[in-house]
This record gives structure tokens, C-alpha cells and sequence, in this order.
């Protein structure tokens, strides 16, 4: 494994430089796949939640902004408190 780093001055301003070989560039990259895996799967599991929190609202004919805000505050009061 080799890492390899190097500071450059140029007109006071410091620029570093990283030369990463093997294992260590893999390892930072699994990283950064498993971490964007997560997130998406996060995104994915709001939407659904709150897609399916819409459609089990009872049916009216004309919705405000402020309703939907309103009934999500009122169902979610136990998420909130946590």
C-alpha cells in the first residue's frame, strides 16, 4: 500500500496533492458507493412512505397546502417528539 502526499505553494496559496495506489483508492471508493447505496435506498423508502401516507388519506374534492401540512403534522406528532 502506498500513499504518497506532496504540498505545493503557489502566490500563498497551499494546494496538496494525494498519490494513492492498491488497496487504499478501492477501499475509498467501496466507501463512497456503499454510502450513495444508502442514501438512495433512504430517498426511496421516504417516497414510498409518504406516497402511501397520501393515498390512505380520506378523499376529499379540493385539497390546500396548508391541509396536507396540517393532517401530516397531526399523524406525525410521535416522530416529531422523538
Amino acid at each position: 500500500m502506498r500513499w504518497i502526499s506532496d504540498e505545493y505553494v503557489l502566490s500563498g496559496i497551499h494546494s496538496c496533492d494525494y498519490n494513492m495506489a492498491g488497496d487504499v483508492l478501492f477501499l475509498i471508493n467501496i466507501s463512497w458507493i456503499l454510502g450513495a447505496v444508502w442514501e438512495a435506498l433512504a430517498l426511496f423508502l421516504a417516497v414510498w412512505i409518504a406516497v402511501k401516507h397520501f393515498r390512505e388519506l380520506p378523499r376529499q374534492t379540493t385539497w390546500a397546502i396548508g391541509d396536507c401540512f396540517t393532517i401530516l403534522v397531526k399523524t406525525h406528532v410521535f416522530y416529531f417528539a422523538r
